[in-house]
């Protein structure tokens, strides 16, 4: 496939998950006349408000830099994976749990720098450190299971932003609508990868979603 190929992929995946997140949007109006909680849920992305009128330079470099790829890292790299994504895989999860227990009085740039050095340097070592043969079983499973994991990890990838809402973890009908969008959009960047065949490519489409939402957020404020 060419690399035009792939680009137009990229641009039908983007407009369909907006279309699947229309018709979702549609659907929960409906069902709120029966189904309040839907629509009164309380729930408020707190962190977002408050970058967005605060810093929005800050809310650009976590949601349309930092998100993008870190997240692709933690939940795409499952997916039909090569031996470069599991390493990833494997750098990026301890990185990201990692830096919460930092102190929070430190510089967030200074926190990213750091986590992106971390990064670097465990897929350095590591690459080095796991050969491709040592990979060879887990990545026959997970392509012989390419479809399980692809619904498998988008609903992890929509259960994790949950926090985004509360501070403990938590599962009602309200929340689970407000994730749903998170389901939809971690589909779509496990389903470009899988067609255009590179991490790379969910990179981008996570990278268009967010930085509309963004940019729309921004405008708006």
């Amino acid at each position: 496939m060419t690399s035009s190929q792939k680009t137009r992929l990229l641009f039908l995946a983007y407009f369909k998950m907006w279309g699947f997140y229309i018709l979702f949007f549609i659907t929960m109006a409906i069902l709120s006349i029966w189904i309040p909680e839907l629509k009164d849920n309380g729930y408020e992305d707190t962190t977002l408000s408050e970058m967005l009128t605060n810093n929005p330079f800050k809310l650009f470099v976590l949601a349309c830099i930092f998100a993008p790829i870190v997240e692709e890292m933690m939940f795409r790299t499952l997916i039909k994976p090569t031996h470069t994504d599991l390493i990833l895989f494997i750098c990026s999860w301890p990185v990201f749990l990692g830096l919460g227990f930092l102190p929070h009085d430190i510089h967030w740039g200074i926190l990213l720098l750091f986590g992106a050095v971390v990064i670097f340097t465990l897929f350095y070592i590591l690459k080095h450190l796991i050969s491709e043969k040592t990979t060879q079983r887990l990545r026959t499973f997970l392509h012989t299971y390419t479809t399980p994991m692809l619904i498998i990890v988008s609903i992890v990838f929509g259960l994790v932003h949950i926090n985004n809402y509360v501070d403990d973890f938590v599962i009602n009908i309200a929340l689970i609508a407000l994730i749903v969008p998170r389901v939809i959009s971690g589909f779509m960047m496990g389903w470009i990868k899988i067609k255009n065949q590179g991490l790379i490519w969910s990179m981008g489409l996570h990278f268009m979603n967010n930085a509309f939402v963004v940019g729309l957020g921004i405008l708006a404020s």
